[in-house]
């Protein structure tokens, strides 16, 4: 049984796209947090079927007939067969929390526990990077599968060459104000991200006001995180709100009215700034608004579910080996 932690994107979001860090260093703030997609794995008493259970079940004979491409991609690479695997989780995907990417880390980490293996946190993310964007083909960038296998608060840095780096934030106080002043709503928006993500590539491939806006969304994170440490909540709130502004610019499908509604009411009752996790277009609403505001905001939006969450600081686990 392994668990992977979920995540919320602070900062730098869409630098961890291979069209972008290819030709300039990407570099993502993120946070994982308590909300957690589980993999169970057991040996199957017919050596030669699988069965998999997620959102959907498929009883199998062969890879080929695996529906679902990060199961049959994941058990591709680690060539294992005659297993029973079931995914629960604790939010459902296409909410903007990095669920496919906590799932296929989860799902590798259990394989390879399976075969006896033991990776670490970096080779963990990189098989996982593997498996999405290789070999399933999703348009997706590298920080939630490195997020989910390290937990905790970091920086990731995307190397030209495609390593990643990562530093960790220990300030404990800073992570006091950002948990303190972080508000997580659930829209109730539930969709896929792809066809976001297909454009965004696109107009980035394609340079010009794309390209240099997600440059000035890249040099946000060291100044956000200067600012974390001040304790200058504010500010940090501003730069996620002209970041906002920005990641809109790099697909017209990243926004819908009703978002619009919700960041622009939350503003007026005294939130700092903002962004929709992921992609756009859907899932939760961060927000940064001071204690003294929450109250207010809470009761405005009184229909929409607030998340209950802390930060995970130990990525993904074993939680028993049965």
């Amino acid at each position: 049984v392994v668990k992977a932690p979920l995540r919320i994107s602070l900062v730098g979001g869409g630098t961890d796209i291979k069209n972008f860090y290819t030709k300039e260093n990407g570099s993502v703030f993120s946070a994982a947090i308590n909300k957690y997609v589980y993999i169970i794995i057991k040996k199957y008493h017919d050596q030669n079927k699988c069965i998999l259970k997620y959102s959907n079940s498929e009883n199998v004979n062969n890879l080929n007939q695996i529906k679902h491409p990060l199961i049959r991609n994941s058990l591709r690479t680690t060539k294992i067969w005659g297993v029973d695997i079931h995914s629960i989780a604790d939010i459902p995907g296409g909410t903007g929390l990095g669920s496919s990417s906590s799932f296929t880390v989860a799902l590798l980490h259990a394989l390879n526990a399976y075969k006896g293996k033991n990776l670490s946190k970096p080779m963990l993310a990189k098989k996982a990077c593997h498996v999405e964007i290789d070999l399933s083909k999703s348009p997706i960038g590298k920080q939630d599968q490195y997020a989910a296998s390290f937990g905790g608060i970091n920086t990731f840095i995307f190397k030209k060459n495609g390593n990643v780096k990562v530093k960790k934030f220990i300030n404990e106080k800073a992570v006091k104000t950002l948990y303190d002043n972080l508000i997580l709503i659930n829209t109730g928006i539930i969709k896929k991200n792809e066809l976001i993500l297909k454009d965004q590539i696109k107009n980035i491939s394609s340079g010009g006001k794309y390209f240099s806006n997600l440059k000035l969304i890249n040099n946000s994170v060291e100044v956000f995180k200067k600012s974390l440490i001040k304790n200058d909540i504010k500010l940090c709130g501003e730069i996620l709100d002209e970041n906002w502004k920005r990641k809109i610019t790099l697909s017209k499908k990243i926004r819908n009215q009703l978002i619009d509604e919700i960041y622009k009411e939350a503003m007026v009752a005294g939130a700092y700034g903002g962004k929709v996790c992921g992609a756009g277009g859907r899932g939760f609403l961060m927000l940064l608004c001071p204690k003294s505001k929450q109250k207010l905001l809470k009761r405005k939006f009184s229909k929409l579910e607030f998340l209950n969450f802390d930060f995970d600081f130990e990525g993904s686990k074993i939680l028993k080996l049965l």
